[in-house]
């Protein structure tokens, strides 16, 4: 019987939950074991592959007391019986079916994230436990489709036989039957139109292991598809097995249903030694969800007024080694990778780059006390390396607001140098609105908040 989940918001300090005390050592292990095994579906920073340690949840001893502290990543993680579910920092403890909502419609952006339970909710529906909702819609999805809509499939199969089917098996003919003096035993090849094929294998076997994941009326779906499937062989499957599935136009949703699989397969961890294990866990970077977010808003809405390069790259300095500066060899170091480079396609400012960063911060301080509204010192000196790299005078930082929060007046700093001439580097920090009651209004209120600050850059 699976407990309430006990919800964390990302990067907050609480004391540990009672439920947890007893497992924290299993529970370390555990996520130290996804971290070095995780399927790796987006880039990752270099330091962040190369640590050992989990950073997904810290646990510590302060003041004498237990604490637990979520790191940068959001979703769920399921462990012996019990569900933390880690929210992104613009909510707040109470949202957790907003914040889920939102997470949902959030990933349906991303191009580095295989989420495939977009259309997971109605508007009727809420999510007290996220990883019941995934599972639950699969049962439902998977169910009706191999109830109303079987699949089939011609497989080759090899047999030996008194009779010839198909066609013989020459090979196998001379080694097992021939050599043996069994000439009357004829292996055959042949393709029977069968029930039992590797999709459906698939199908089943994902089935049977989230029955170990989820609640009682989830599993009583998940056992209808197991019913269905009833004479199909029960074979271990991996996330690779998916790949190897090719479906003709006829049964097109089924891969949405294979989709669905690969995910389950993929961030399912299952113990080899004891295969009811109940972990299972997602999670994903907050920082690259809130940027695929907002590119993928910026390429669909403003491709008419900027040519829009994503991730581009280069390098801020070149090294030069002892004995190679008369032969001009140089070796490129310190790699910067800016989130959107745009370049403007305005009259009068055709060519005109702006820089674009997106910030997955809370601005902190942000009023007239505070002269740098929030922005702080470290980002302020990386913007100025990305302009002077690019040699631009435009940058862009954009920061996401609170649920339920109005965005503050755009902020203007200006970096002067007689290096770079009389036109000094504009840098402009800019909030966006990424909540709100639907999923429509969402997009329509960031496109606004957009707009906003592309035309304070006079680039529209």
């Amino acid at each position: 019987m699976w407990s309430s989940p006990i919800v964390l918001i990302e990067h907050h300090l609480v004391a540990l939950p009672k439920a947890l005390r007893d497992g924290v050592t299993g529970l370390q292990s555990y996520l130290d074991g996804v971290w070095a095994s995780r399927s790796v579906f987006y880039a990752e920073d270099v330091e962040n592959s190369a640590s050992k340690q989990q950073p997904f949840l810290k646990f510590e001893r302060r003041k004498g007391r237990e604490t637990i502290k979520a790191g940068q990543y959001v979703g769920f993680i399921q462990y012996g019986g019990q569900t933390i579910q880690i929210l992104p920092k613009v909510f707040k403890q109470g949202e957790s079916d907003i914040a889920l909502r939102h997470l949902l419609w959030w990933l349906d952006y991303s191009e580095r994230v295989n989420f495939p339970f977009a259309d997971l909710l109605s508007d009727s529906e809420t999510i007290d436990n996220f990883p019941d909702a995934l599972i639950r819609y699969f049962a439902r999805f998977a169910h009706t489709l191999v109830n109303e809509q079987p699949y089939h499939q011609y497989q080759e199969v090899t047999e030996t036989m008194t009779h010839l089917r198909g066609r013989l098996n020459i090979q196998g003919y001379v080694n097992n039957s021939l050599s043996r003096g069994n000439w009357h035993q004829l292996v055959c090849d042949y393709e029977p139109f069968q029930f039992n094929n590797r999709l459906n294998q698939i199908i089943k076997y994902v089935a049977r292991q989230l029955t170990y994941l989820c609640r009682l009326e989830t599993r009583r779906q998940l056992e209808q598809i197991l019913f269905v499937l009833d004479e199909v062989d029960d074979c271990p499957c991996i996330a690779q097995d998916c790949d190897a599935v090719l479906l003709n136009r006829f049964f097109h949703q089924y891969e949405h249903c294979l989709d669905m699989c690969r995910f389950f397969l993929r961030h399912q961890y299952i113990s080899q030694q004891d295969a009811q294990q109940r972990h299972f866990c997602f999670l994903v970077p907050m920082d690259r969800v809130y940027e695929d977010l907002i590119a993928s808003v910026i390429k669909r809405t403003f491709t008419n007024q900027f040519t829009i390069k994503p991730q581009a790259t280069d390098y801020l300095a070149s090294r030069i080694n002892s004995g190679d500066s008369l032969n001009g060899l140089h070796d490129k170091v310190f790699q910067i990778k800016n989130d959107l480079l745009l370049t403007s396609k305005k009259l009068g400012q055709k060519g005109e780059q702006l820089i674009v960063d997106m910030k997955y911060k809370i601005r902190q301080g942000n009023d007239e006390a505070d002269k740098k509204a929030g922005v702080s010192q470290t980002d302020m000196y990386q913007m100025v390396s990305y302009a002077l790299r690019r040699n631009t005078r435009q940058v862009l930082l954009l920061y996401p607001v609170r649920q339920g929060a109005e965005p503050t007046e755009t902020v203007t700093f200006t970096v002067s140098s007689a290096m770079i001439g009389n036109e000094p580097i504009r840098i402009r920090a800019a909030e966006l609105r990424i909540t709100s009651d639907s999923r429509e209004r969402m997009e329509a209120q960031l496109i606004t908040d957009l707009e906003s600050a592309f035309s304070f850059l006079g680039t529209l």
